[in-house]
């Protein structure tokens, strides 16, 4: 009997020393270090990373140019239809012999506001040219008094008004190039006007005709009315497609787009030309786009018109066809990324990963990223070539960083691979090296 009891007194010894010795070692307060196991883990390396917005897009003219006549009597016959191809210079419509002196005081009226144009144009250039070269950091020389100068957030604002109505906001953080660049193509396309308008005053009056101002498509002729009009496609194509206020904030002037349709051989390069800042005007294109994208904005409104130029000709591809572009909205150069539910988020831009340091030990590190790609984190700052990422929840009930150890690395080999190695090599391998 006593030895019974002397039996179960060391039981229960034994028993409370490795339950208390357990508790020890691998209660949640235990200063014990211990190791842990860490199955999931990646080695960074690095690549090139894009994000790219996907939109439908419809072909449009790069510009459309109206050629007006004053009135339904001053036509004797049209020569054009819609759909026609015409050149520079081509008579589009006939005019009356008898009203072709109203039509004339029309035309010279045309080429004195055009001039006057020009001249206040190129004298604003010149001004911005001024204004350039006795720029300096804290304030802007030579600015007239009719100008109206602010001052936002430390940057000087020129406003610089003209009598035809063409106005041109001035930085002075590099801006003056964008505006004089502006100013040009005013100037290309006032030009452009100019001529024309010198062609029809010298025609012959014996055979007065409406002229094309350029080459390309009649889109439109009204041959009735009050004021009679000829709408011209230029030969000159782009895209037009239209972003959402979330989207809005990514694309900009100058990204790269790649084009691609069933009208196209190959994928064509393209250019963003412009991005709007209002919103998008219901029209014919706007009404066609919503309909091809079945996603809404959450609001109605915020649609604006992204125009994207293609760096080649659309052959065999009409105008309002539908087309698919991909617009690289952002970029990465020899980045590394690591799966997204890797990550904790942290403040603008940046994440939490878990690195593997030197001593074996993980560490929480903050990271910059820019975007994301196919359930991944790009990461640009923070971790580097040959790094190690651990993924473990169970880190977070630790009240220090213990050492890691991990699983040992696999490949598994495709069937291409291991049927061109032959089993002798792999009995080779396993019998002799």
């Amino acid at each position: 009997m006593n030895k019974k009891l002397f039996n179960i007194a060391i039981a229960i010894a034994v028993t409370a020393f490795l339950a208390t010795n357990f508790y020890l070692l691998y209660s949640e307060k235990s200063i014990i270090p211990k190791l842990l196991y860490v199955n999931e883990y990646e080695r960074m390396t690095t690549k090139d990373f894009d994000e790219k917005l996907f939109k439908e897009t419809l072909v449009a003219p790069l510009e459309t140019h109206t050629v007006y006549v004053k009135d339904e009597d001053a036509v004797e016959s049209w020569l054009i239809m819609e759909g026609d191809s015409v050149t520079v210079g081509q008579e589009l419509a006939l005019l009356n012999t008898d009203r072709v002196d109203g039509e004339r005081d029309l035309w010279e009226t045309e080429r004195t506001v055009l001039l006057q144009q020009q001249s206040e144009l190129e004298d604003m250039r010149d001004e911005l040219h001024s204004m350039r070269s006795n720029a300096t950091l804290n304030n802007t020389s030579n600015v007239d008094r009719n100008d109206n100068v602010t001052e936002v957030d430390g940057k000087t604002t020129i406003e610089l008004g003209l009598n035809v109505g063409f106005v041109v906001d001035v930085t002075q953080e590099g801006s003056y190039t964008q505006a004089i660049a502006a100013i040009d193509q005013q100037l290309t396309d006032v030009a452009r006007q100019l001529a024309v308008v010198d062609a029809q005053l010298a025609q012959d009056d014996s055979r007065p005709a409406l002229i094309s101002p350029v080459a390309g498509t009649v889109s439109k002729v009204m041959r009735h009315g009050s004021s009679l009009a000829v709408d011209i496609y230029s030969e000159e194509q782009v895209l037009v497609t239209y972003v959402k206020d979330e989207e809005w904030q990514k694309v900009e002037e100058g990204q790269q787009a790649k084009i691609q349709g069933e009208s196209l051989d190959k994928a064509v390069d393209g250019t963003i030309l412009s991005v709007s800042k209002v919103p998008a005007k219901e029209n014919d294109l706007f009404k066609t786009y919503k309909e091809l994208d079945n996603i809404e904005a959450r609001n109605p409104l915020a649609y604006y018109e992204v125009r994207v130029l293609p760096d080649g000709s659309l052959e065999n591809t009409p105008f309002a066809a539908n087309l698919n572009a991909a617009i690289t909205v952002n970029e990465a150069i020899d980045a590394v990324s690591i799966r997204k539910n890797w990550t904790s988020p942290g403040e603008k831009d940046t994440v939490l990963v878990t690195r593997l340091e030197e001593n074996g030990r993980p560490a929480a590190i903050t990271a910059t990223t820019p975007f994301d790609v196919k359930e991944r984190t790009v990461i640009t700052d923070g971790l580097n070539l040959g790094d190690v990422v651990v993924h473990e929840p169970s880190l977070r009930h630790y009240h220090y960083a213990p050492q890691i150890f991990l699983s040992f690395p696999t490949y598994k080999p495709k069937k291409e691979e291991w049927k061109t190695y032959g089993w002798r090599n792999y009995l080779e391998a396993m019998l002799i090296k």
